[in-house]
């Protein structure tokens, strides 16, 4: 989930795959023309979870800026850490609880700035700074994980368990329900990346 937008490396390219460097040099040219609709549905559906409506509360309370553009796939971006840009593709209509899963990690990325949990300098030691932006992707995830578990268990919503395990993230999501604890969480993350990575 780079030090310019936390999930890149935990999210594989999807909720979190353009680093700050990558973001336009004018978002306007990019804003959804039905952006304050498409928010508004994606922020009534996380009112319904309680994860959700506890984001809700965080971006209510710390006056979250949030813009809705045109992209490719369902995604978020956080050149900073106070705002948030959620990209939704052609056909979001018929998915808008992946609107509403972005929105959510975003809103996450975002309050880890809140609580203290910054992104790191690239200036600083490269073990240091690799550990630090993979324990805040790995935040992202959990919460990822979270959120589309009361989507399924509380109102029906599948989609964003199947964008989950399609990101490669069934065994974190897996060990989330078993309540395991959380060095055994890094552990099947970091198993998990390394598969990956060597599939590649």
């Amino acid at each position: 989930m780079s030090g310019d937008n936390t999930t890149d490396s935990g999210l594989k390219g999807s909720f979190g795959g353009l680093s700050g460097a990558q973001q336009p040099a004018s978002v306007s040219g990019f804003a959804h023309p039905e952006s304050d609709a498409i928010l508004e549905e994606a922020m009534g559906i996380l009112a319904q979870i309680p994860a959700g409506k506890r984001l809700l509360d965080v971006k209510i309370e710390y006056n979250m800026p949030v813009t809705v553009i045109m992209g490719r796939e369902f995604n978020y971006n956080t050149p900073d850490e106070t705002s948030l840009y959620v990209m939704v593709p052609p056909d979001y209509k018929k998915k808008p609880e992946l609107t509403a899963t972005a929105l959510a990690n975003g809103i996450r990325d975002l309050e880890q700035s809140v609580i203290g949990f910054t992104r790191p300098s690239k200036e600083i030691d490269p073990v240091e700074y690799a550990s630090m932006t993979f324990s805040k992707s790995l935040d992202i995830i959990m919460n990822m994980c979270i959120i589309a578990d009361e989507l399924k268990e509380k109102l029906g919503y599948s989609k964003p368990l199947d964008f989950l395990f399609d990101l490669g993230h069934y065994n974190v999501y897996k060990a989330y329900k078993a309540d395991a604890d959380y060095n055994e969480i890094v552990d099947i993350f970091v198993e998990g990346e390394k598969e990956a990575y060597e599939g590649n």
